[in-house]
């Protein structure tokens, strides 16, 4: 099984649960700066739904970018620590490549061949998000 997510704009969060090829599950948020608050809580709801448990992940796919700061750096960190928690491996999705559920299905089982062909081991490193620009930091006021 594998969990998608996608954190990539400020009002967005996606998830699905993908097996053989096939969208079976999935949930999705658009509340504007909430990934934080919501994003573990969608992660279980959408595994139970599924009837699931949180050891029948085999890999987790993330949307590394580009997208907004905040919103991409916490769905990648939070993918990054499932994948080393549960020691699973991690693959990068662009965010034109989540677009709709068949293009990223075609990226996902390229990319799940790529990584399984060329990994001697079951864990992948670590993702970096790509932001796509510099982060706009402003100033504090004096």
């Amino acid at each position: 099984m594998i969990l998608f997510i996608n954190t990539s704009q400020t009002d967005l969060i996606q998830l699905k649960l993908i097996k053989n090829d096939e969208v079976v599950g999935q949930l999705e948020s658009r509340e504007e700066y909430k990934q934080s608050e919501l994003l573990l809580g969608m992660i279980d709801k959408i595994i139970k739904n599924q009837r699931l448990k949180i050891k029948d992940l085999k890999l987790v796919a993330i949307v590394s970018g580009p997208g907004a700061f905040s919103a991409l750096r916490l769905g990648v960190a939070t993918a990054n620590a499932l994948a080393w928690s549960l020691k699973i491996p991690i693959i990068e999705v662009k965010t034109s490549e989540a677009e709709d559920d068949e293009t990223l299905l075609k990226a996902l089982k390229e990319k799940v061949f790529n990584h399984q062909s060329s990994s001697n081991n079951h864990q992948s490193s670590v993702i970096i998000p790509k932001y796509g620009k510099e982060p706009n930091i402003t100033e504090s006021k004096k």
